[in-house]
């Protein structure tokens, strides 16, 4: 098995491991490796506009070995086996040969500094059903998935010829199942079926385990969200702890049966599964490597992890986008750092609010301002305030010519559905 090595590796191109890539380029690093098990990237916070119908290309989708040129990284599709600390080397699991793909061998690349960006997954919970009979939104592919299966089962019901309800069941009211729910309500669209008015009716209900719709949110942000979906017609129904999912229904710990047509999971974040075959990084009960505040394992200094893949021990982040982006701005600069033979700082994390666009509900959210003092925003200027975190990671990836390219070319698409900022 050739072994060969890099100074710096990244493994995991989501909007946190690439940034750093990069970040890292522009400032002169010439030894960087990315590392991905996927040909492209898309801001996962517009997921939800894939799985409302946009296609790939209208959501920005960039090519990583594009970028790798474009900014002097290198780049190379694999997807991450184990990790030898003490080697300083990881491996690469071999891919086997397919109809659309040939087989590559099983890779060993040593490091000098190693960064886990590889961002999490939605745990099932160990529910009957839910690998079934539930979409959960995690990749590209998923998102994709569920817009194929909303829009073929509004056409059967609509080619049968039956006025029945269609029922979309969300479980989890977090950000993404929030979001999600409010933009399939107000603003149903098929792919398989047009004019709208030949849709059969949508209802879409929102099960939370816990008491509290939102829970962690702010009050009057989450008073706000509420009433707007209530307003809407969506159904929300808190101390629902569902147990089963089967084809056409959603049953809880209660006996209650929900009647669902699609079912969504969105109940939280875990850690990527390689994480249980890693054993020599320790790992919480959520599957995520733990770290200092520095963002390095902590087992091994020369190893750093950050946004939903990592657990700061010590000062916790949440599983944000915001989170991972202010980490990747961090080790930016905490990196070379500590390949210099210097300690890295510690990572602070700098609360700048929230945002949600709630599709014809509107958009609602909280600014962080100065002296911490707290702004609810609406309407037109949360929008705004969506688009320009869109805009700013956008310019961090593409440079400023290719981010004014980007940004006049949105101005003469067809505008999409607005779907996910956190």
């Amino acid at each position: 098995m050739a072994e060969r090595s890099h100074r710096l590796v990244i493994v995991g191109g989501g909007a946190g491991g690439l940034e750093l890539a990069v970040r890292l380029a522009r400032q002169g690093e010439e030894d960087v490796l990315l590392i991905d098990d996927g040909q492209t990237h898309v801001w996962k916070p517009r997921l939800h506009e894939l799985a409302a119908g946009m296609r790939r290309g209208q959501v920005d989708e960039l090519d990583y070995a594009g970028l790798a040129m474009q900014w002097g990284f290198a780049f190379e599709r694999g997807t991450l086996a184990d990790i030898d600390p003490g080697q300083n080397m990881l491996t690469l699991a071999a891919m086997a040969a397919g109809r659309r793909q040939a087989a590559v061998a099983e890779r060993r690349i040593g490091y000098e500094a190693l960064v886990l960006a590889l961002g999490g997954v939605t745990p099932d919970m160990g529910v009957a059903g839910v690998l079934e009979h539930a979409i959960l939104l995690d990749r590209e592919d998923d998102a994709e998935a569920l817009f194929r299966r909303y829009s073929t089962g509004l056409l059967a019901r609509a080619a049968a010829g039956d006025n029945a309800t269609y029922h979309v069941v969300v479980v989890g009211s977090g950000l993404t199942g929030v979001e999600l729910s409010a933009h399939l309500m107000t603003d149903a669209t098929c792919a398989d079926l047009a004019p709208a008015a030949e849709l059969p009716e949508i209802q879409v209900t929102i099960l939370e385990a816990m008491d509290t719709f939102m829970a962690g949110m702010d009050d009057k942000v989450r008073e706000t969200v509420q009433a707007r979906l209530q307003d809407q017609g969506i159904i929300i129904r808190t101390g629902q702890q569902v147990s089963k999912i089967t084809a056409s229904m959603v049953e809880t710990d209660a006996g209650e049966q929900f009647p669902a047509d699609l079912t969504v999971w969105a109940t939280g974040r875990v850690g990527p599964p390689v994480a249980d075959d890693i054993e020599a990084l320790a790992t919480n009960k959520k599957r995520q490597w733990q770290v200092r505040t520095t963002l390095q394992s902590v087992d091994h200094d020369a190893i750093f992890a950050f946004g939903d893949c990592s657990y700061i021990v010590d000062d916790p982040a949440p599983p944000t986008s915001q989170a991972a982006n202010e980490q990747a701005e961090h080790l930016a600069t905490e990196l070379p750092r500590f390949l210099s033979g210097e300690t890295p700082a510690a990572f602070e994390f700098k609360d700048k609010g929230t945002l949600m666009a709630l599709g014809a509900a509107g958009n609602v959210g909280k600014i962080r301002g100065m002296l911490s003092k707290d702004l609810q925003v609406r309407g037109r200027l949360a929008g705004a305030a969506y688009r320009g975190l869109q805009r700013q990671h956008q310019f961090r990836l593409l440079g400023t010519t290719r981010g004014l390219a980007a940004v006049c070319s949105d101005l003469f698409r067809k505008a999409g559905p607005q779907l996910k900022v956190y």
